[in-house]
């Protein structure tokens, strides 16, 4: 599969299913290679991806990601493999653990991720799909915040997709991975150009994830202090995950990721207004046509 240099993300569960078939095809016609979407606890993934597949002619689709300890290994499998017969090289897998309080929150297990991760994959490989299957079996990407799942991703999967890693890190990242595997490195990017606005804007939208403990492992990891999460990000924090400012800027922020190794840029494209509708602004003014 041909996976293109720039995809965008869609929370998508803020949207009508028409809503999203709609976004799904103005992203086609701008010229994205990929849309992501994240598995929350509102659509099941799969049907979602054959929505906007069925909406579309040539868009590639990827979960970023689909929870693990939402279905057994075998589900996951055929459920993939399905979509990927019935659209063939235009589905990616993207898989991730999320976190363990959100899992409990929700009354599911967490587990070991690592070590589930690694048995999860061995299952879905051992799976026998007893109906017609793809040309190609879809692409597998891991969400992968720590160096114990990168070194899984890159031993067992196509690569790795990341979550709020700025591009001084994708370098180290690629470094680890090797020269072979996909880094899908995400961007959020909010065409603003007022400090205070998008900064504001931006620990709106913070306030979830700083206060995750996966993502403070991350950050923590890539050096951010406390100081640096407290209050929903400093600005030395927030300048660097999030890009905000004019159309030149966003595009630095993109270029700098494929410097330092990233096969394929993702923006998540934040409204300075708030919410989680994508800013439509900035997926017209970064489309690469």
């Amino acid at each position: 599969m041909e996976i293109g240099a720039l995809g965008v993300f869609g929370y998508l569960d803020t949207m009508t299913g028409a809503q999203a078939g709609d976004y799904a095809r103005t992203v086609e016609r701008l010229g994205y290679s990929v849309l992501w979407f994240p598995e929350t606890f509102g659509r099941d993934p799969f049907p979602t991806a054959v929505h906007l597949l069925g909406a579309t002619s040539r868009l590639v689709v990827a979960t970023g990601i689909a929870n693990v300890w939402k279905r057994e290994a075998i589900t996951m499998a055929g459920s993939a493999s399905t979509v990927a017969e019935l659209f063939d090289d235009r589905f990616i897998l993207g898989l991730g653990v999320s976190g363990g309080p959100f899992m409990a929150r929700n009354g599911l297990r967490f587990d070991k991720p690592v070590t589930f991760m690694r048995e999860y994959l061995a299952k879905m490989r051992a799976n026998q799909h007893k109906a017609p299957t793809a040309k190609h079996e879809p692409p597998i990407v891991l969400a992968a915040l720590l160096p114990k799942m990168l070194r899984l991703a890159a031993e067992q999967t196509h690569g790795t997709v990341t979550a709020m890693i700025p591009p001084r890190h994708i370098a180290r990242m690629r470094a680890e991975i090797g020269p072979d595997k996909w880094i899908c490195a995400q961007q959020h990017v909010m065409l603003e150009p007022d400090a205070k606005k998008a900064r504001a804007a931006a620990r709106a939208f913070l306030h979830f994830y700083l206060s995750a403990p996966p993502y403070q492992r991350s950050l923590r990891g890539m050096g951010y202090s406390d100081d640096d999460l407290a209050n929903d990000g400093s600005d030395r924090l927030i300048d660097e995950i999030i890009a905000w400012g004019d159309e030149g800027a966003l595009r630095d922020r993109i270029e700098a990721h494929r410097q330092a190794g990233a096969n394929h840029v993702f923006i998540t494209p934040l409204n300075p207004e708030g919410g989680l509708l994508p800013g439509m602004r900035a997926v017209e003014a970064l489309a690469p046509r």
